[in-house]
């Protein structure tokens, strides 16, 4: 419901990939209508069923488990629907989710299946840096070989926090503070792709150190 100023890049916690109703349709119209200053909507795929249940933070599967086809159906459905309410040169993008060891996460983040729905629909790649670690770490591959699946070349966003990767068992992304090598990485990622536009922190939990984490990477 925001309608500050300057709001050039909305990030919606609504799966691309799931089928959208009219009451949700009707949910994201009276927000945008709120935004029109927009560059850039970005969304997430962050699972292949359509309940939500949580079992500490992580999704289980429940309710409708959408196969790959339909998944990549309703992406292009309401890819087109967004683009028919904001007009065909609105920037959009997908976020890449982090893999926890659960079928609900099945596909979806699989570096070629988020690739064909971002290609197939001409979007942009949001890439969450601790959400790839996290996927890395769970899927026992490395970081470098899991983000070369990406479609990099389409990199447009950074989402930018800490992640918890412990030596034995399950990471997490904790939305920590930055350190130093995540603004390497970050750092890396811009000089390698020069289509990145938007750096975004994501950490909630102190405002002074997120000012302080802002100045840092600006410097």
């Amino acid at each position: 419901d925001s309608d500050l100023a300057d709001q050039h890049l909305f990030h919606i916690d609504i799966d691309l990939t799931h089928k959208w109703d009219k009451n949700l349709k009707e949910y994201l119209k009276n927000a945008f209508s709120k935004k029109p200053e927009l560059k850039l909507v970005t969304l997430q795929a962050t699972r292949c069923c359509k309940g939500e249940e949580l079992l500490d933070g992580i999704f289980q599967l429940n309710g409708k488990v959408y196969t790959r086809d339909e998944m990549l159906n309703h992406s292009i459905i309401n890819t087109k629907w967004i683009r028919n309410i904001l007009g065909s040169k609105m920037l959009i993008g997908l976020e890449n989710n982090n893999y926890y060891p659960t079928p609900a996460y099945d596909i979806i983040t699989d570096g070629d299946f988020i690739t064909k729905v971002i290609e197939k629909n001409n979007l942009f790649l949001l890439l969450d840096i601790a959400h790839a670690m996290v996927t890395s770490h769970n899927k026992k591959i490395g970081y470098d070989q899991y983000i070369s699946t990406l479609p990099l070349d389409r990199l447009i966003q950074l989402h930018i926090c800490q992640p918890k990767l412990p030596k034995g068992g399950i990471a997490f992304d904790t939305h920590n503070e930055p350190n130093d090598e995540m603004y390497l990485e970050v750092i890396r990622l811009i000089n390698k792709y020069p289509t990145i536009k938007y750096l975004t922190i994501e950490y909630y939990k102190d405002k002074n150190k997120l000012i302080d984490s802002i100045m840092k990477l600006r410097h």
